[in-house]
């Protein structure tokens, strides 16, 4: 079944204790695809149940654009969302934060992927 949503939609990709928020840019129908942009990772006690995250709230915001598959996201409330992104700071760019986020984004996409194939 493909999911349907609309640009500036904030969308999620969930994987263990970790949910990946991410800002739908443009979405290409035909492959069921979407250009996402990373906002911030967030990682949850494995328990969790009231939305509060274990440690602080990734940035993400100064990592890669995505082309992904937009069935394997869900949708988010916006409640859920403004209460993470609260967490983060004003948004400053350098290079260091930047190769930080980069890694961080990776390393869970090459987590999320190896589930998908086993």
């Amino acid at each position: 079944m493909v999911k349907t949503f609309s640009c500036n939609e904030i969308v999620c990709l969930k994987h263990k204790n970790k949910s990946l928020y991410c800002e739908v840019i443009d979405i290409i129908i035909s492959r069921s695809m979407g250009w996402v942009r990373p906002v911030m990772l967030v990682n949850f006690d494995e328990d969790n149940v009231d939305f509060k995250p274990i440690g602080k709230v990734d940035d993400l915001r100064f990592s890669s654009d995505l082309l992904w598959h937009l069935d394997l996201f869900s949708p988010v409330l916006d409640t859920e969302y403004i209460t993470f992104f609260s967490q983060l700071k004003e948004p400053f760019w350098n290079e260091e934060k930047s190769v930080l986020a980069r890694k961080k984004l990776r390393y869970f996409l090459e987590e999320f992927c190896q589930k998908c194939m086993s």
